[in-house]
């Protein structure tokens, strides 16, 4: 019997040491979709864009629809809360086991998606046709091909990252008290947008408590942050950016502005003008691209592993392209009154899965779908350790501690959204 379904289809067996494995990730997902007949929506990677469709998703659209996701994690973070992951502020609210976030009635399969064509995705361990497919794979590090950053520096870009700067920091904090190098004690941010500025104040903050109980000299810690452009934090007015640099002088973070990278080397970062900012530990802020998988995937054209979509969601000069949504950090949606894109936010991300989940249920319901998706950016707030922030509400600039209270309240709001009144409180 089992030779014989072998013989039938060779792609839903593999074989390992010797011995013919059964696929059942692949066999159950195959079979079932034929058997059912129904449409196969298939959501790729576990982040702000495609939960956040998947959580508005109604439920009588899982009778008439196969919802697979699949991911390289059996867990959803919290992105925007993963510099406290690396400062070690707080490492375990912004991580959520993936499972009970989902309707029990969607197919999750952990696996690595590989590349993506017209009608298959690719992972290590199989291949998987759709109807419909919903690409949200996230973003990598985009280090603007600067020498030596791809090698040297960490970054923020994942849970698993984040706790790794987590432990090389505090590590090397450690090792000082048996190597005495002054240079373990040197770290360096580079970045002074959102995600720099928030983690090198959260760092200081933590630093120094973290100092007293270890019985080391706080003031041999040396904290830098760079950023290229005249102010940090270059999305809000001057007098905001002003704000937040003179909170983070009193943290004790050096800021350099107007400073361009030049190159990263083991132990430093090498500016134009010739200035070398020694540090054992650095770390990159300054930019992100879409998921390799993105520029793997030939049918698909992309810009810095994103793809172009047109108002629907859907990518541009893909034939059958009603078939496909890419959201958020691997898509790229152009404001249309500027014609330039929106920055790669979660705020965008959360509202282009909610937009999608509306549009998969006329599809599935084979009614026509003439709602087009607009974006207009919101509240943007950032923290400067627990107790401060900076932003615009409604374009209108609001700091300190109401600020930081708003962030707060901004974070839960997700929170709540993946798991109700528990999430609030978490």
């Amino acid at each position: 019997m089992l030779f014989s379904l072998l013989k039938l289809n060779k792609k839903y067996f593999k074989i390992k040491n010797n011995t013919i494995m059964p696929n059942f990730y692949l066999f159950f997902y195959q079979i079932k979709g034929k058997s059912m007949q129904k449409k196969k929506i298939l959501f790729l990677g576990a982040g702000y864009a495609t939960l956040s469709a998947i959580k508005a998703l109604p439920d009588e659209l899982f009778e008439k629809a196969q919802v697979s996701l699949i991911s390289n994690y059996s867990y959803h973070y919290h992105t925007i809360l993963l510099h406290k992951v690396a400062s070690n502020e707080d490492i375990y609210s912004s991580k959520y086991d993936l499972l009970p976030l989902l309707n029990p009635k969607i197919n999750f399969i952990q696996d690595k998606v590989l590349k993506i064509s017209k009608d298959k995705v690719f992972t290590q361990n199989g291949e998987f046709d759709f109807d419909i497919l919903v690409c949200g794979l996230g973003f990598a590090k985009e280090t603007f091909g600067i020498k030596g950053m791809q090698e040297y520096a960490l970054s923020i870009d994942n849970y698993e990252n984040a706790l790794k700067i987590n432990e090389v920091i505090y590590n090397k904090i450690q090792d000082y008290k048996n190597t005495h190098n002054e240079d373990d004690l040197k770290i360096t941010v580079c970045g002074g947008g959102l995600s720099g500025v928030e983690f090198v104040a959260s760092l200081a903050k933590e630093l120094k408590t973290f100092c007293q109980k270890e019985q080391i000299d706080h003031d041999k810690i040396e904290l830098s942050l760079i950023e290229a452009m005249d102010q940090i934090l270059p999305m809000f007015e001057k007098k905001l950016a002003l704000k937040a640099k003179h909170r983070l002088e009193q943290l004790g973070v050096k800021v350099y502005e107007k400073s361009k990278i030049i190159e990263c080397e083991k132990n430093g970062i090498k500016l134009d003008g010739g200035m070398f900012i020694k540090a054992n530990t650095i770390i990159w802020t300054a930019g992100v691209r879409g998921n390799s998988v993105i520029e793997n995937s030939t049918d698909f054209p992309s810009t810095r592993s994103r793809v172009e979509v047109d108002a629907f969601m859907h990518p541009l000069n893909v034939e059958n392209a009603s078939k496909y949504f890419f959201i958020g950090d691997n898509s790229l949606f152009k404001d249309p009154k500027t014609n330039t894109p929106y920055p790669p936010t979660a705020q965008l991300a959360l509202r282009e899965g909610a937009y999608v989940a509306k549009a998969l249920k006329a599809l599935v319901d084979e009614e026509e779908f003439k709602q087009e998706f607009s974006f207009v950016s919101g509240n943007t707030v950032c923290s400067i350790g627990n107790d401060y922030a900076v932003g615009t509400v409604l374009h209108k600039p609001i700091s300190g501690y109401l600020a930081i209270k708003l962030k707060i309240f901004i974070e839960k709001l997700w929170q709540y959204q993946l798991e109700g009144i528990k999430g609030f409180f978490k």
